[in-house]
């Protein structure tokens, strides 16, 4: 068994209110999860009840339904593998690079503290009510 396992399961760490709340909660969702079945079920149940060839009807139409979107999923599949294989992107031209000294002088920004922190991991940007850079962190 691994030491450290990928799913976390502290469950019997827990105080047993609140794996009592947890089992309870998990027990009415699986039951409401159920009763959205329910009205499928009783359909289902009239249909053969009443008649035999209607459900036949309707799960050949599922069965149709299902083939269906099948093939068109698949056929969607295969058209954008052949565009994005053999339909030829336009080149998009670069966007040209600007210097550190332009963004420094667009926003009003000293270049060696702006330089400074393009090397940070973090950056904290501060705004005036405007909207303009105020300055860095």
């Amino acid at each position: 068994m691994k030491k450290n396992p990928l799913v976390i399961d502290l469950r019997q760490q827990l105080p047993l209110h609140k794996r009592y709340v947890s089992n309870t909660t998990t027990l009415l969702l699986w039951g409401s999860w159920l009763l959205l079945w329910r009205p499928i079920v009783i359909v289902i149940g009239l249909i053969y009840a009443h008649q035999i060839n209607l459900l036949n009807r309707v799960l050949e139409t599922f069965s149709s339904v299902i083939e269906n979107g099948f093939t068109a999923l698949v056929a969607c599949a295969i058209t954008l593998w052949m565009w994005s294989t053999f339909v030829s992107p336009k080149s998009k031209s670069q966007a040209e690079q600007k210097k550190v000294e332009e963004y420094a002088k667009y926003f009003g920004l000293h270049q060696k503290h702006l330089e400074e922190t393009r090397q940070q991991k973090v950056v904290y940007v501060h705004h005036n009510r405007e909207g303009k850079i105020t300055h860095l962190n």
